[in-house]
């Protein structure tokens, strides 16, 4: 944690880590935010944490398949978290992001859909990508 606050940050900056990294101290050190239902983060080799402010925000399941909202984002919000993973897929950070699922609902037909695809994912049959 301590890690984490000493980066030099501004207001409403990203950081994507993998979810095992020592210096991501959620469900490790503190506990991942509470959700009402539906998926739990976990510290999966596989997977990632989007961060605000070093915050979790979103988190990514191992395979790039589904990513699971920890805090309440819409609209505008949630656009630029999602365009953050598209970055961190073109750049390789995140190898590969084929959303099938957000918070385990099925994303193809869902009000998010256009949202993500604003967001710099593209359709392909069954799921979003974003490629490097």
């Amino acid at each position: 944690m301590e890690r984490l606050r000493g980066l030099p940050h501004r207001d409403g900056d990203y950081l994507i880590l993998a979810a095992t990294d020592p210096a991501q101290p959620y469900g490790a050190a503190l506990a991942w935010p509470k959700r009402a239902e539906g998926r739990r983060p976990a510290r999966t080799a596989g997977a990632y944490v989007l961060l605000r402010d070093g915050n979790p925000i979103l988190y990514v399941e191992r395979g790039g398949k589904g990513i699971v909202r920890l805090v309440q984002l819409e609209g505008e919000e949630l656009t630029e978290a999602i365009a953050e993973l598209a970055t961190a897929a073109h750049d390789k950070v995140i190898p590969k992001l084929g959303i099938e699922r957000v918070d385990g609902e099925p994303v193809m037909g869902s009000g998010l859909e256009e949202e993500i695809i604003a967001a710099g994912f593209s359709r392909q049959p069954r799921k979003l990508v974003a490629a490097g």
